[in-house]
């Protein structure tokens, strides 16, 4: 038989169809109660989701303004994002000193989670240049955020809201109610706009 003869092997690899990919099982988010629930002291994980992709990955900078319009739109906010004019770090030993650190280290002890959520924290102040963490606003806390997502800071999201929480469930003015009502407002309605 000659080479003209042959028949053409045709690739089946090209011409079978491929099966789609298995969908990704929905990812656990957590429940409105149990952020009211966190909002007054319980534990929550799980509310680290609501600033991550379906893959864990940190919000992407695009995302993370996307969700800061949608809150504007719904005037979740009583405020705009506020433009941070100062980019000076203030000292360390200025962060150690102040009442709110020294309050939440003797509640959390010696051990890692109180470092990691203080550590989170002087991220955040670094980012407000040294504005006293009891003076901020949720729309401080989220311009830090914002800046440390922008500056591809690695930082735990978890750790530092449950920082601030902190500092102002601490608070005995109405202020710190106040800001822990519209924090909740913002994870809930965010809740709502993550996919799972």
């Amino acid at each position: 038989m000659s080479d003209s003869d042959a028949t053409p092997i045709q690739d089946t690899a090209a011409t079978t169809p491929k099966p789609p990919p298995p969908a990704t099982p929905a990812r656990e988010l957590p429940e409105i109660e149990a952020i009211g629930r966190w909002i007054e002291g319980e534990e929550l994980p799980l509310l680290r989701a609501l600033f991550e992709l379906p893959t864990g990955a940190p919000l992407p900078l695009a995302k993370f303004d996307a969700l800061g319009m949608q809150l504007r739109k719904a005037e979740i906010l009583p405020e705009h994002w506020q433009v941070i004019a100062d980019h000076s770090v203030p000292a360390d030993s200025l962060f150690d000193s102040l009442s709110e650190t020294t309050r939440l280290r003797a509640a959390y002890g010696d051990g890692e989670l109180g470092d990691r959520r203080l550590d989170n924290l002087r991220l955040a102040w670094r980012e407000l240049a040294g504005k006293q963490p009891s003076l901020w606003r949720v729309p401080d806390v989220l311009a830090a955020m914002r800046r440390l997502l922008d500056r591809k800071v690695e930082f735990d999201v978890y750790a530092l809201l449950s920082a601030v929480r902190d500092v102002w469930r601490g608070m005995t003015l109405p202020f710190g109610r106040e800001q822990l009502e519209i924090l909740w407002a913002c994870l809930a309605f965010i809740r709502g706009k993550t996919k799972k």
